[in-house]
């Protein structure tokens, strides 16, 4: 038994499913199935009840989450006193992001801040319930930071910065009747059906209170739990979509011209919408509540400074 046991086990155990546990530590599903079954194995003990639908903690899951959790904060706290007796920066930051935005150059700014700081360990995170599940990790202390999207406000127990936005345009087929039009208003999209992410990521929450503030009705065909593919379902058919233009031009390739379509039965044009959509934003957050370690706060320091005007 190590860490890396008790933390996978404290992923599945927090949410109740081996697919979002892998997918929240960026794991296969295998690798975390295979890792509890050898915890379970050297404890002599089940550890889930997996005879429902959903997994469930079994008495002796209960007892060693309790203490799994403890035993991670304590190796957080020593980590994190050891690092600060150093000259140089270590340590390890955590960092949640959203899936299938790539507004900011993250890869970029992790080169950079590693160039300063080589000694610190950067983790990220997703979670398959967009924005409002890394407010909530937020909450709870499992991450240092996020770059989320922000719909009304942050809770008062976070704070954040816009640090970069993106207007939503409509990807329509070229053969709809609003293919070539210009300044498109949400009361011409009446009885469209569209594809969008499931409720409660940021995206869909912006387009939905559009939608209910200019009074039209509207129906989501298809959910996808990518924000980057929603325009590829339209050239199949399957509906319309409005998505920021950053996702819309990645997904024709970097431009504004119809997507080159392998089947190209129904090339795929990008559309602008007036103002009616609030512009997506992307937010750098993290806790008011809790300390951030020194390498959590040379990460902000730096996000800030790259993206803030």
């Amino acid at each position: 038994m190590d860490v890396r046991h008790l933390s996978v086990f404290v992923a599945v155990a927090r949410e109740m499913s081996f697919t979002r546990a892998a997918d929240s530590l960026l794991l296969a599903q295998s690798a975390v199935s295979t890792t509890v079954r050898e915890l379970e194995r050297e404890l002599g003990v089940e550890l889930f009840d997996r005879s429902h639908r959903q997994i469930r903690l079994t008495g002796a899951g209960e007892e060693l989450l309790t203490r799994a959790q403890a035993v991670l904060e304590q190796m957080r706290e020593i980590g994190e006193a050891v690092a600060s007796a150093a000259t140089e920066l270590r340590g390890a930051v955590t960092m949640g992001l959203m899936t299938g935005v790539d507004l900011v150059d993250v890869p970029g700014l992790l080169g950079r801040y590693h160039a300063r700081h080589p000694a610190v360990a950067v983790q990220l995170r997703a979670t398959g319930l967009g924005s409002s599940g890394l407010v909530a990790q937020l909450e709870r202390g499992e991450i240092d930071l996020a770059l989320l999207a922000v719909v009304d406000a942050l809770p008062a127990s976070l704070r954040g910065e816009a640090v970069a936005a993106s207007p939503y345009v409509l990807v329509v087929p070229g053969t709809h009747p609003l293919a070539d039009a210009e300044g498109i208003t949400l009361a011409m999209l009446e009885g469209e059906s569209f594809v969008d992410l499931p409720p409660g990521y940021g995206s869909r929450r912006i387009v939905d209170d559009a939608f209910a503030h200019a009074g039209v009705s509207r129906r989501v065909l298809i959910e996808v739990a990518d924000l980057s593919t929603a325009a590829a379902y339209v050239p199949q058919g399957l509906g319309l979509a409005i998505v920021p233009r950053f996702a819309a031009l990645a997904a024709s390739s970097g431009s504004g011209r119809p997507f080159a379509d392998p089947a190209p039965r129904m090339p795929v044009r990008i559309v602008s919408l007036d103002d009616a959509v609030p512009a997506f934003e992307v937010s750098l957050a993290w806790s008011r509540r809790r300390p951030l370690t020194a390498a959590a706060q040379g990460l902000i320091d730096l996000l800030r400074t790259e993206l803030l005007p």
